[in-house]
């Protein structure tokens, strides 16, 4: 939905053993959208955030939390002008997993 006013937030993470080095350019080329920036999160850091964020406005389930608690394959929407702040941050408006699967209610938010 490029018509859609939208930042896209793409964090690369180590997960599995091939994960250890820089996403190859044929992954990045997954995500051709131009409001895309891509990001390599090595030590977890946006996960953790993530994570604890989730965590204090009850959002749970095991979709969400892979390999000792990392948020992994995730999609998280956010309203316009959120910010993160320091502590729980803010309510995302839709959590959804594998990010693979977008759904209906993804599309909705995005139009």
């Amino acid at each position: 939905m490029p018509e859609a006013k939208a930042k896209v937030f793409v964090i690369w993470e180590p997960i599995t053993f091939s994960d250890f080095n820089l996403p190859p350019d044929s992954a990045l080329q997954r995500i051709p959208d131009i409001r895309a920036a891509q990001y390599y999160d090595r030590d977890h850091l946006v996960s953790n955030a993530l994570r604890t964020q989730m965590l204090a406005h009850g959002v749970t389930g095991k979709d969400y939390f892979v390999k000792a608690e990392v948020v992994w394959d995730t999609v998280a929407v956010y309203a316009p002008g959120t910010r993160w702040e320091v502590g729980t941050g803010a309510t995302p408006k839709f959590v959804g997993a594998p990010a693979i699967r977008p759904s209906e209610q993804l599309a909705g938010l995005l139009r």
